[in-house]
């Protein structure tokens, strides 16, 4: 049957054969629609055979209703129009249509669903409500109630009602009421199909023995049927589509599946493999023969015992499946790393295997990777753990002559407490694993551990590589410390060259403050000495005693004058605001000076500190600025910019060492310009001088340590290499461009933050 169309139910046939028979032209009465309307005795008679005809109207809707449903209408649309002419037919006002709902071999009570209702919406509203009363009965029932006791026994079941119930709600029944409530149990044979009610008025005939009531019950349950089996065949339909989906997924799957699978039969040795085996070892499908033998060939021998053992364990049952690595020879020579993994799929009578089926993994890439990591490993100066978040090591390599604490094997299953380390370090280590554990992000910390060839300087990393496990590196830098230690050695000399060479100046810059400070402080003194009579005298009177007020007397106030003009003290009172104010600036550069020379001069504590780079700038200024202001001029283009995490001193000596190599190169009068900017997340700075400038064989020497363009004995050559060492630490880079004539631009690049 093509989709979209029904079968034709044995009730349009019937319609059908009926519609041919003569209909009577008068309507048939409404006071015969049931026998059970007449009461025994009365003589009304039998009706006549025109008279028990369905009538003209109701098979033409009945046709028409086939029809609509043949062609494929909506299944709700149909049962509600059976639902009308049922209606029409047996008087009633009210009626609903329903089907059980019950799954196979379950005995609870049915589960009733109302599938159309006449008006819409009536028998919802109804269907819990206690309103109809039946015969014998003392309670009201509700309509699910009085379905489900008519479907219980198979008959039909009228009741009285509704009735209301003091308290609730008015019944949704129109006047005139009250009325009767039928229910009838559709049923085809011994198959029960679903059940319709409906209303009518008490004393009027149901006509539940007319022929047009037993032909609308009739098409009613070909109505339900027809639309349960549509609902099965859509069903079944959907069914097979999805397996349908399924199998094209499955199959999809096996495509894209990178193992290989294979079947032995041992009886006769004969061995399948799937096209992806094949793929893996560089082989046609037919240059090798389908037997257990040609593949043993291509084993490897020395993986040939573990291959039987793994397979004799699981036919005799020992392991629940066989699980091997294996090599096999590749048509090119080479050796592909396999894992395979079998189970035996039957057996004979005996309980000896008979086919066994499995799967092949490639490994080769993952072997050659191993072994790459294993190499790298190896060419790693380090020691590598593995560790569980409670301290206990996991995994131990080794690649160093070091000796270590224990020897490498008795690592593994040891907890760190357990080993013979500082109490201090074992806090260290374990306040680092939480931290790692918890925020998931690196931890670089250094200890020293006093070992057999003495004390020794460490640096440990730890990264999580597993929800309660972390990889941890530890390297030993005692080395690096010593070359640090020499390197800060030597920066530091390098500094106090750098103070010896300024060191003229520095005291010039000093001396010229402090010079007209003295003077100014000699000028003070004798001021001090003139206005001492008359402060004296002052002195005097406010000594006298007594609290009288008391007034000057013309010898004394003649005296005081005569103080006044003796000491100048018009030419005093004027002259001294200006020696203080040019004592205090004269102060304030010898501070701004000696401030200078302590961060030139002190040792880097290796902290970071966030400062301003244009404020850096400007002390090292000041601190050269005797250096260069006989030679240049100095021009500043200063922008504005972000603080940055450094060590300032460093920067310091860079800046420094700059300024001074700048001054030098120039020879008679030039200008050295100093311009700083920001660009994206770094800070830049360039210093131009005007200079003689430098050849490119110059430049390329540059920054080798010790070399140097100026005369013996003015120079160490290792200004600039150590300026180049601070600023690649800082994670920063510097840049020299130069020609011959035309002087030198050194631009420096630092980053906001440091590595």
């Amino acid at each position: 049957m093509r989709p979209g169309r029904r079968q034709l139910a044995p009730w349009v046939c019937t319609v059908l054969i009926r519609a041919e028979k003569p209909v009577p032209s008068s309507p048939r009465s409404p006071d015969a629609v049931t026998p059970e309307a007449a009461s025994p005795g009365e003589e009304r008679g039998t009706r006549s055979e025109e008279e028990s005809q369905p009538g003209a109207p109701l098979l033409s809707a009945l046709l028409e209703l086939q029809t609509d449903f043949l062609r494929g209408g909506d299944p709700q649309r149909s049962l509600e129009r059976w639902l009308t002419l049922l209606l029409g037919e047996t008087g009633g006002e009210h009626g609903l249509l329903g089907v059980e709902l019950q799954a196979p071999g379950v005995a609870p009570a049915p589960q009733l669903q109302v599938l159309a209702s006449t008006p819409p919406g009536w028998g919802a509203a109804l269907w819990e409500v206690p309103a109809w009363l039946t015969p014998g009965d003392a309670e009201p029932r509700s309509l699910q109630a009085l379905v489900s006791l008519a479907l219980s026994t198979g008959q039909p079941l009228s009741a009285e009602g509704p009735v209301k119930v003091p308290g609730s709600a008015p019944l949704p029944m129109p006047e005139p009421s009250p009325r009767s409530f039928r229910v009838l149990p559709l049923q085809a044979g011994d198959a029960r199909t679903g059940f319709v009610g409906f209303t009518h008025r008490p004393g009027e005939a149901t006509a539940e023995a007319s022929e047009d009531l037993l032909l609308l019950l009739d098409v009613g349950d070909s109505l339900l049927r027809s639309r349960r089996e549509a609902q099965q065949q859509e069903q079944t339909q959907q069914a097979a589509h999805h397996l349908q989906e399924e199998l094209e997924a499955l199959r999809q799957t096996l495509a894209s599946v990178e193992d290989d699978l294979w079947i032995w039969n041992a009886p006769t040795r004969e061995l399948r493999v799937s096209r992806r085996w094949r793929e893996i070892a560089g082989y046609a499908e037919n240059e090798l023969a389908p037997t257990f033998d040609a593949w043993k060939q291509l084993c490897h021998p020395e993986d040939l015992p573990r291959i039987q053992s793994s397979l004799q364990a699981h036919a005799e049952g020992t392991t629940p499946h066989a699980e091997f690595e294996y090599r096999t020879r590749c048509k090119d020579g080479e050796w592909a790393w396999i894992l395979s993994r079998a189970r035996v799929a039957a057996r004979d009578e005996q309980g000896k295997p008979i086919r066994i089926v499995g799967t092949d993994t490639d490994l080769t890439a993952m072997k050659r990777s191993e072994e790459r990591l294993s190499a790298l490993l190896l060419a790693i100066p380090d020691l590598i753990f593995r560790l569980r978040g409670d301290g206990t090591y996991i995994d131990f390599s080794c690649s160093t002559s070091e000796r270590t604490l224990l020897a490498p094997e008795e690592f593994i299953g040891r907890n760190m407490r357990d080993l013979p380390m500082p109490q201090y370090l074992n806090d260290l280590w374990f306040s680092n694993l939480d931290r790692v554990l918890r925020d998931g992000a690196l931890a670089v910390y250094e200890y020293e551990l006093d070992m057999p060839q003495g004390r020794q300087s460490y640096e440990a990393r730890v990264v999580r590589s597993g929800p309660d496990e972390v990889v941890s590196i530890i390297r030993n830098i005692t080395e690096r410390r010593l070359v640090e230690e020499r390197q800060a050695q030597l920066i530091q000399a390098e500094k106090l060259a750098s103070l010896g060479q300024m060191a003229a100046g520095l005291a010039h810059e000093i001396n010229n403050p402090v010079s007209y400070v003295a003077s100014n402080l000699r000028a003070l003194d004798e001021y001090a000495s003139a206005v001492g009579p008359l402060l004296r005298m002052l002195r005097e009177f406010l000594e006298e005693p007594g609290t009288e007020p008391r007034t000057l007397s013309a010898e004394q106030l003649a005296r005081m004058r005569q103080l006044w003009q003796q000491g100048e003290l018009d030419e005093l009172l004027s002259d001294m605001p200006e020696l203080i104010q040019e004592s205090l600036t004269g102060t304030r550069r010898i501070k701004e000076i000696a401030q200078s020379l302590r961060v030139f001069a002190r040792e880097d504590d290796g902290q970071p500190q966030s400062v301003d780079v244009n404020e850096e700038l400007e002390s090292t200024l000041r601190m050269v600025s005797n250096e260069l202001k006989y030679k240049c001029d100095v021009k500043r283009d200063f922008g504005p910019l972000p603080r940055i995490t450094c060590f300032p001193t460093q920067l310091v000596q860079v800046f420094t060492n700059l300024l001074l190599n700048a001054a030098q190169a120039i020879e008679t009068r030039g200008e050295i310009r100093i311009r700083t900017w920001q660009r994206d997340t770094e800070v830049v700075v360039e210093i131009s001088d005007t200079g003689k400038g430098m050849t490119a064989e110059t430049i390329s020497k540059l920054f080798t340590p010790f070399f140097t363009t100026k005369p013996r004995g003015q120079g160490t050559g290792l200004g600039l290499s150590i300026s180049r060492d601070i600023v690649n630490r800082h994670g920063g880079r510097i840049e020299v461009r130069s020609e011959p004539g035309k002087g030198s631009t050194f631009t420096v690049t630092l980053p906001l933050s440091p590595p």
